[in-house]
């Protein structure tokens, strides 16, 4: 770890013009999708210009498959953090970001394990990001995703959001509020104002919380032109699924990984919405009759 720092900051300084990226993700028990993740990263990150140094920061979050211990062999760049294995999404990747902010770099990648890049993404982002800063250097860049079976342009799997879902990816970059955080550029700027994710959350949400959160205090965000990656959209929730009992879709709801309604109470709440309650009815309607606003199981 101290040979990586050193090597790190004495990179920074022979080249003080350089930008400094730290790329932050989590894992659990998907190696081979977390191994393919990393590999398409590597590749975006040999073919950025010279003025840009990406590091790596993963999160082990109690894996049980070996995920460690792959990542060490084929990437011993990337820097593997150990997790508790109940950290999550929001957990893992806020641990990444602790880590990561200590080094005080001049933006931060999240990025799914579960999204293969482009190979230009990173060079995009960053692009996009100088051409989009403020004055003061806050920003947000969104990349949106498309399906992993097909290559158009308009079959976006993540990215912005709106009230109607996922935004189509466009051919120019436009400004958005809501996103999901499958890959998103924070610049330095937009950190120091922001802070890291809400502890509110454990795993879901705490993305749209944070695209609340830039828009109350004035932090632009954006959504890259095109997409950046592809990544295949979840299927439904099994608290939505009408092949299960209904208890057990109760109790998959209140998990961290489905949807917990307190903290969905919580988000909409710090938006503005006074109609929370509904929100909360509406979350236990669908769990109490799958199909009524649900997608159907895959």
């Amino acid at each position: 770890m101290a040979d990586l720092d050193g090597l790190t900051e004495v990179s920074a300084c022979l080249r003080p013009s350089c930008q400094r990226l730290a790329a932050l993700l989590t894992c659990h028990n998907r190696r081979e999708q977390t191994l393919h993740c990393l590999a398409s990263l590597a590749a975006a990150k040999a073919v950025v210009s010279s003025h840009v140094d990406v590091d790596t920061f993963l999160v082990d979050d109690g894996c049980s498959d070996g995920t460690t211990a792959a990542v060490r062999a084929q990437f011993p760049d990337v820097r593997v953090i150990a997790g508790t294995g109940n950290l999550f999404w929001c957990g893992g990747m806020g641990l990444a970001w602790t880590h990561a902010a200590a080094h005080d770099y001049d933006g931060y990648l999240w990025l799914n394990d579960d999204v293969t890049l482009d190979q230009d993404a990173i060079e995009r982002l960053v692009a996009a990001s100088r051409r989009l800063s403020r004055d003061d250097g806050a920003v947000i860049v969104v990349g949106a995703t498309r399906a992993e079976e097909a290559g158009a342009v308009d079959t976006a799997t993540y990215g912005g959001l709106d009230s109607q879902g996922v935004l189509p990816a466009s051919a120019e970059v436009r400004r958005i509020e809501l996103f999901n955080g499958n890959i998103v550029l924070v610049s330095r700027r937009a950190f120091q104002v922001l802070g890291g994710l809400s502890k509110a959350y454990t795993h879901g949400l705490a993305d749209i919380d944070y695209g609340v959160r830039a828009k109350k205090a004035g932090v632009p965000v954006w959504l890259a032109a095109g997409s950046l990656g592809s990544c295949s959209a979840n299927k439904t929730a099994r608290w939505q699924r009408a092949d299960l009992p209904v208890w057990t879709r109760l109790r998959e709801l209140h998990r961290p990984t489905g949807c917990p309604p307190w903290q969905l109470a919580r988000l909409v709440w710090s938006n503005g919405g006074w109609w929370f309650p509904w929100s909360v009815a509406k979350l236990y309607c669908e769990a109490l009759f799958p199909g009524w606003s649900a997608p159907k199981n895959d």
